[in-house]
């Protein structure tokens, strides 16, 4: 009884944020992904900085990945709350942790680096947020608001598809089909309509076809933190 309230629960709370995210432009799996990231980074330089199990992950990770240590300076430079000392403490420990693995170095393989703890947040939040909204589909109004949104990439289609009820996955993969058979179109005529014999303006959906073929097929990346706040 008390996992079913649970899962109504979690179900509830998913509804509100998915559906958010559905309001904005791209794939809302992506944005959700990206905010659990921001709020993870954000929550261990505001409150995490002297956690020796965070010093200990840092270490062991060499610090975060590229993609990952690029949005923490991101997080850095636009939230008020964290500033770069938090970064630097944090770094201290990974940069020491390196420095003694290289003091009797010889190989490669003496230097074993484990996954950045950023993008265990991320295969976690996709996991989760895909589980969510293959779950919330199967209601109809659920359905209809997904529907008039700009819907998922492609990575993330077969994330969703592959945990969605069977009921959901005809639907869903019918209605990836056809976004990417407009697709398809609107590439095609920003091509003819770019042609010096032809005079016929392209249209705005046209005109942005080229970018939502790079997220459509590949998953958002964002220019900037999602969370400005704090």
């Amino acid at each position: 009884m008390k996992e079913k309230k649970h899962e109504e629960t979690a179900l509830s709370l998913a509804t509100v944020y998915l559906e958010k995210a559905m309001q904005a432009p791209g794939c809302p799996i992506c944005r959700r992904v990206r905010e659990a990231e921001e709020r993870w980074i954000w929550n261990v330089l505001y409150e995490l900085t002297g956690d020796p199990k965070v010093h200990e992950r840092f270490a062991t990770s060499f610090g975060l990945c590229r993609e990952h240590a690029a949005l923490m300076a991101q997080v850095v430079e636009t939230r008020e709350l964290v500033t770069p000392t938090g970064t630097a403490r944090l770094y201290e420990s990974a940069v020491a942790h390196v420095l003694h693995g290289l003091a009797n170095f010889r190989t490669k393989k003496g230097l074993q680096r484990e996954e950045c703890p950023v993008c265990v947040v991320a295969e976690e939040a996709e996991e989760r947020e895909s589980w969510f909204l293959g779950k919330l589909l199967a209601d109809p109004a659920f359905c209809a608001a997904y529907e008039k949104s700009d819907g998922l990439c492609l990575p993330h289609f077969l994330s969703v598809w592959s945990g969605a009820p069977k009921k959901v996955r005809a639907k869903l993969l019918a209605d990836f089909q056809g976004r990417l058979a407009r697709l398809l179109v609107h590439l095609r005529e920003l091509q003819r309509k770019e042609r010096f014999d032809v005079h016929e303006p392209p249209t705005p959906e046209e005109i942005a076809s080229w970018r939502e073929a790079l997220w459509r097929l590949g998953g958002m990346s964002y220019p900037a933190p999602l969370i400005r706040r704090g």
